[in-house]
């Protein structure tokens, strides 16, 4: 539940007489449990929502776990559900690579960034792929699926489910409206679900987020299956950031507008044991295309921000200027506990520079009961 503070009251007093501060700020105390009522909408702000039917899979390994995912339209994807099968049952682990056989309809294109292939289906329009990206395991595999697991069911706005839901995917075959189950390939046991939801946007646009990452495919991966206690954030609101999205994975999300450009924050909390600093910002930095960095890179690239007694990694990514659109990311990172907390700012590199201040300001604001 929200709780908002007096300084909301006087703010909205001041503006009611015409009398508005430069910098009014809010400070908000989050429920880890609360639900926005808007949880059905996608994690998108631009585009209007759509029906959208995901197939991904996770393949575990060692180093990393590999993600399968493709999403679409419902009936696009529903016609190569048993090609999508067909294709996860022949996939093997050689050494650190996978290995497939691809259906009759499919074609192989390099992958890129923190992609290792693109698998796309021939003659569809709007054009349907499947991506293939490797990221690194955790400690805990059952802690990894379910992560990332309730990280789709977010992106297609459903509900998370328990770990217990994860062991009874066991016992079920492989069938369309069946949202979770496992299949066999060689020694490895494949989790493989099947979801129908809502999306914003081109559903095969979205960048990865997985560990995560998100994350992804796509988020910052792995959050352990019960989450430590410490339940609450708090934090201050920059005047002109309006509330966005939040629930399930999302903490806190807000939306921001200035002329005709939109940005985005979001607040996410992954395990600390699945989330290593530096592929997460790669990842990042996969997503506005720049190229990876090494660790000895890293401390050149970032800059540690004080947030209470903790401290945040904090990253300020500016798409290529030849890039059409040319798109920013502001990221922090900080580690508390068996917790990785993820703050980002999605959008054009325009408004990342005028909001970049107010971005920090709301990094350091961030306080943990």
């Amino acid at each position: 539940m929200k709780q908002i503070c007096l300084v909301t009251l006087l703010a909205f007093l001041s503006l009611s007489t015409g009398c508005r501060k430069q910098e009014e700020i809010t400070s908000y105390t989050v429920s880890k449990g609360a639900s926005s009522s808007n949880s059905a909408l996608p994690d998108m702000t631009a585009g209007p929502a759509k029906p959208t039917r995901m197939l991904a899979a996770i393949v575990p390994g060692s180093p990393q776990n590999w993600f399968f995912k493709m999403t679409g339209e419902p009936d696009q994807v529903k016609a190569e559900f048993d090609h999508f099968i067909e294709f996860m049952k022949s996939v093997t682990l050689s050494g650190d690579k996978p290995e497939w056989k691809l259906p009759e309809n499919w074609t192989q294109e390099p992958g890129s960034s923190m992609r290792f292939a693109t698998l796309k289906v021939k003659d569809t329009d709007p054009a349907l792929e499947l991506s293939v990206i490797p990221l690194p395991a955790g400690t805990d595999l059952t802690a990894d699926l379910l992560s990332n697991i309730n990280r789709w069911r977010d992106q297609v706005g459903l509900d998370s489910i328990s770990a217990e839901t994860i062991k009874e995917s066991a016992d079920k075959s492989p069938a369309l409206d069946t949202e979770l189950f496992t299949l066999k390939s060689g020694d490895e046991m494949i989790s493989v679900v099947s979801l129908k939801g809502m999306m914003a946007g081109n559903p095969m646009s979205r960048a990865p987020f997985a560990s995560g990452m998100m994350g992804g495919p796509g988020s910052p991966a792995a959050g352990p299956a019960n989450p430590p206690a410490a339940a609450e954030i708090q934090y201050e609101t920059p005047a002109g950031w309006k509330p966005g999205r939040s629930g399930g994975m999302r903490k806190a999300a807000f939306n921001i507008t200035s002329g005709d450009e939109t940005g985005e924050v979001t607040v996410i909390d992954l395990s600390k044991a699945a989330s290593p600093l530096l592929p997460n910002i790669n990842r990042w930095r996969g997503q506005v295309s720049l190229k990876d960095i090494t660790e000895a890179e890293l401390s050149q690239q970032s800059e540690q921000l004080k947030v209470g007694d903790l401290e945040a990694t904090y990253v300020k990514l500016l798409g290529p200027e030849e890039a059409k659109p040319r798109i920013a990311i502001l990221g922090a990172i900080i580690y508390r506990d068996e917790l990785a907390w993820f703050v980002k700012f999605t959008g054009p590199v325009k408004l990342a520079e005028q909001e970049e201040a107010r971005f920090k300001q709301f990094v350091q604001s961030i306080r943990f009961e």
